[in-house]
């Protein structure tokens, strides 16, 4: 009798134990899929992801879908759902239709990682990206601090992008205070981040004020780019602060030469290899590192893991961007 208590004892215990192992012991897949534009960003982002798995020896997958044609980005990630990723990282193309993806995922299993664009409404296991609302508070204080009167130009990124939202929220807290001293010669959101789009309606805008804007606040640096385009094309000389994220080498060059004011620098390799290992922390059925609540209009909220970005001027290009080798010397200023 003791003999079989024994017996049962051990195979009891060596069933968990195999149970534990199945878990933290598996191989690890992860698929991404980026549904965005042609901001530089995104490629980065994903050979540092490509960087990260390599090291901690998990294969990945990376979609860069930019146009939705000829393959949409749900399409996309059933795919790769039907490949038998454990975990999906995810950068929606519109974050307000992106159902059919998380239910799918949801059905065969798969945890899923927001990447840098949350989905509104929707449960997620995990959501890793820059805290916009903060960023946009330090566009907004920027601008409004440099020009407290005059025409002002305010330009919101993608409707479908949440960020873009948060973005113009933070910045408005700053910018709305400034009342009957400024006057907005155009509020406008700009679809797909079109930087032609921008600028078409920036020179029109501009045109129909007698030639006149003393300050433009651009969501990103393409957009940021468009916009300076669109000065020079007006032959407007005075200078006109122009804000900016994503800390483009184009974007430091133009702050390096007094053609856009500032950008966000934002630490693109810190980010994706976060959600690497976080969506690696999913798959092995361990804790997640988290550092907020992030309201996505889902009952509480979701998790998050935020990191926050850094402005950049003229005055701190060579100590945050050159200092880290994030550029070198020459791809901002030149050869001397």
């Amino acid at each position: 009798m003791l003999k079989k208590v024994l017996y049962f004892l051990c195979a009891a215990s060596l069933s968990l134990s195999l149970a534990g192992c199945n878990q933290s012991d598996k191989e690890v897949k992860i698929g991404v899929s980026f549904g965005v534009g042609q901001a530089s960003r995104w490629v980065q982002e994903k050979g540092y992801m490509e960087e990260q798995a390599k090291e901690l020896g998990v294969p990945i997958e990376v979609r860069l879908n930019t146009t939705d044609e000829p393959k949409t980005q749900t399409e996309d990630c059933i795919e790769m759902i039907d490949s038998g990723i454990d975990v999906l990282i995810l950068t929606p193309r519109d974050v307000n239709n992106v159902k059919e993806i998380l239910d799918y995922a949801k059905e065969k299993k798969v945890k899923v990682v927001n990447y840098a664009r949350v989905a509104l409404g929707e449960e997620i296991d995990l959501f890793v990206g820059y805290d916009c609302g903060k960023i946009g508070q330090t566009l907004g204080q920027y601008l409004a601090e440099t020009v407290d009167h005059g025409d002002y130009i305010i330009l919101e990124g993608d409707l479908g992008d949440h960020n873009a939202v948060l973005l113009y929220e933070g910045a408005m807290r700053y910018i709305s205070p400034l009342g009957n001293d400024i006057n907005i010669i155009l509020d406008k959101d700009v679809p797909g981040w079109s930087a032609d789009e921008a600028k078409k309606m920036v020179v029109e805008a501009i045109q129909a004020n007698g030639n006149k804007v003393d300050a433009i606040l651009a969501p990103n640096d393409k957009i940021a780019g468009a916009c300076a385009e669109a000065l020079k094309e007006l032959n407007i000389t005075d200078p006109v602060p122009i804000t900016g994220m994503d800390a483009e080498l184009d974007a430091v060059k133009r702050i390096a030469a007094g053609e856009q004011d500032v950008t966000i620098y934002m630490d693109l390799k810190e980010l994706a290899s976060t959600a690497v290992n976080e969506a690696y922390h999913l798959a092995k059925g361990e804790k997640v590192n988290v550092n907020a609540k992030f309201d996505n209009d889902y009952e509480e909220g979701v998790e998050a893991n935020l990191i926050t970005g850094k402005l950049i001027t003229a005055k701190n290009i060579d100590k945050i961007l050159i200092e880290s080798g994030y550029f070198t010397k020459e791809e901002i200023y030149g050869s001397e």
